[in-house]
Order: structure tokens, then C-alpha cells, then sequence
């Protein structure tokens, strides 16, 4: 699927002009859509947004309305369908196979938001219907076009011994308050993290151990090929943390949000050179790495 996933990205993205511009369709138009997708989009003139689709009238009109000629609807059907080329799925992930698999049948291309699917047999069949479609299947897996990541994989592939690494992802809901919700980091933040450690240390997962420690925190132990272990945290909590920490032969690499740099540890030399990094930012009106890994 990989490299169909490239093909996609390939086939939509690869003129830095499309003429005509690729009309998108927004299937889910709560806070992802809202917070994340609609501020991205809005960047890219050759994309134009022409319909919207959510049960939710109040929400459907608060996205449609931020685009010119975006015509909101209550379902997806062919009427949605024959107005785009593509579209991106953030409703809840109950209904992601069903929506996805109708956009293939119809050869148009669909970026679904995590999980996936609820199930393997979802996954599979999506598998199986998208190598009959002339479109392609890709997920919402932003974090690996956040540079720090990029960075980070870079260095670990030439290292030569891995001795531990954490990594804690929480996510503060209550300034998140999404429209329908039910709290659950596994859900959530899993798929990311056994993303990115598939991504990041390009080693396949023997095994997974979890231990939930109180309500929506838990603690999980994985191993990945070459019997090296990775303690990481999943929490819906008051604060929002994504740090990885690695320790190898090569250094002692750090990533976590408002930082772009992987080095020195941290430390009064670190919280220097990320501020510096902040303030340019801000003066440049640059936008901060994890929010521009959505745009990518």
C-alpha cells in the first residue's frame, strides 16, 4: 500500500499547478476538520473545498462557509461524489471503511484520519478495494512529515546500537473539546505511536505489553527487531506532551513539541536554542513544524 500511497501523493501533488484545481470534498466536519484541515487548506490556492458533508447542520454550515461555493450536505452520495476529485475523512472512525471504500469505488482519492479501521477485516478490505481503484488510499499519519522526525530517523539509521528509548504522547482534551467524543488514548494517540516507531527505527514490532495505570493512562512496552525495548506512555490528561527520547551509541537524541532540533539534551543550552528558534518564527510569521507537518 506504501506505494500506492506515493503514487497518490504523486499523481495529486506533483505539478506546482493544477489546472484545473483539484476540488476536495470535507467527509467530517468536526474539531479535526475545523482546527486542522480547514486553516491547511486554506493555504493552497489550487485546492478548492466544494462540499461538505456532516449530519450535524450547525456544524456542516461553520465549515462550508469558510470556503467560497462549498455546498454542505447532510450525507455522502453521489451528488457529493460527482462534484470532487478527492477527499479527506475525519468522522467518527466507525464509519471510516464504508465512506472510504464508497470514494474508491468511485475512483476518487481518500485521506482518512486514524485509526483506519476498528477492525483488521476493515483494513483488508480496504486493501482489497483500493487495488481495483484507479485512486489511491492514504492516512492522516502527519507526525512523519514533522521535521524533527525526519531528522531523528536520519540519525538512528546510522547508528549502530539502539541501548532505550520512551516516548510519551498525552493529549489535553478539554481545550480540544471535539463535537463527539469518547475517551480513549489507545484509540486516539495508538496509532501514531506504533507508526512512527515502525517509521522512526524502520524495524518491524515483535510485541506489545500494556498496563493501564488510572483512567485514560496507559503504560506500554514494545519490542521491535533487534530485542530493542521501548517504554512508551498514552494519556488523555490537562496537558499535551509528545517527546521522544533515544539513547544510542551515536548521541542522546530529544524531540518534543516546540522544538525543532533533536540536540543537545535538554538544558539551559537547549531551552536557549529553542527559543531563539520561536522567536524567529514568530517574526517571520512562520508556521511551527508540527502544524506545517499538516500541510505536507
Amino acid at each position: 500500500m506504501g506505494e500506492r500511497i506515493l503514487e497518490g501523493q504523486s499523481k495529486i501533488f506533483g505539478s506546482a499547478k493544477l489546472n484545473p484545481p483539484l476540488k476536495l470534498g470535507l467527509i467530517g466536519c468536526g474539531r479535526a476538520a475545523e482546527l486542522i484541515y480547514v486553516p491547511a487548506l486554506k493555504k493552497f490556492p489550487n485546492v478548492e473545498v466544494t462540499a461538505v458533508v456532516d449530519p450535524i447542520q450547525e456544524r456542516r454550515e461553520i465549515i462550508s462557509k469558510r470556503f467560497k461555493n462549498c455546498i454542505p450536505y447532510d450525507s455522502l452520495d453521489i451528488n457529493v461524489i460527482d462534484k470532487i476529485d478527492a477527499a479527506i475523512i475525519s468522522t467518527p472512525p466507525q464509519v471510516h471503511v464504508e465512506l472510504a471504500s464508497q470514494l474508491l469505488k468511485n475512483n476518487k482519492y481518500v485521506l482518512v484520519e486514524k485509526p483506519l479501521a476498528l477492525s483488521l477485516d476493515g483494513i483488508n478490505d480496504l486493501i482489497e478495494i483500493e487495488s481495483s481503484s484507479s485512486a489511491s488510499l492514504m492516512m492522516g499519519f502527519n507526525h512523519r512529515h514533522w521535521q524533527p522526525l525526519i531528522e531523528l530517523k536520519e540519525k538512528l539509521n546510522r547508528v549502530s546500537k539502539i541501548f532505550s528509548a520512551e516516548i510519551i504522547f498525552t493529549g489535553n482534551y478539554s481545550n480540544w473539546n471535539p463535537v463527539s467524543f469518547i475517551s480513549d488514548p489507545l484509540n486516539d494517540l495508538g496509532p501514531h505511536l506504533f507508526d512512527l516507531i515502525r517509521f522512526i527505527f524502520n524495524k518491524d514490532i515483535i510485541s506489545i505489553s500494556a498496563k493501564v495505570m488510572r483512567e485514560n493512562s496507559i503504560k506500554i512496552r514494545i519490542r521491535i527487531a533487534g530485542n530493542i525495548f521501548i517504554d512508551c506512555q498514552l494519556a488523555h490528561s490537562g496537558e499535551t506532551i509528545k517527546s521522544i527520547n533515544v539513547n544510542s551509541d551515536g548521541a542522546n537524541y530529544f524531540v518534543f513539541l516546540g522544538s525543532t532540533r533533536i540536540l543537545p539534551v535538554p538544558g539551559i543550552k537547549r531551552k536557549f536554542l529553542d527559543l531563539n528558534d520561536r522567536i524567529k518564527r514568530k517574526l517571520l510569521l512562520k508556521t511551527s513544524p508540527i502544524k506545517m507537518s499538516y500541510e505536507l
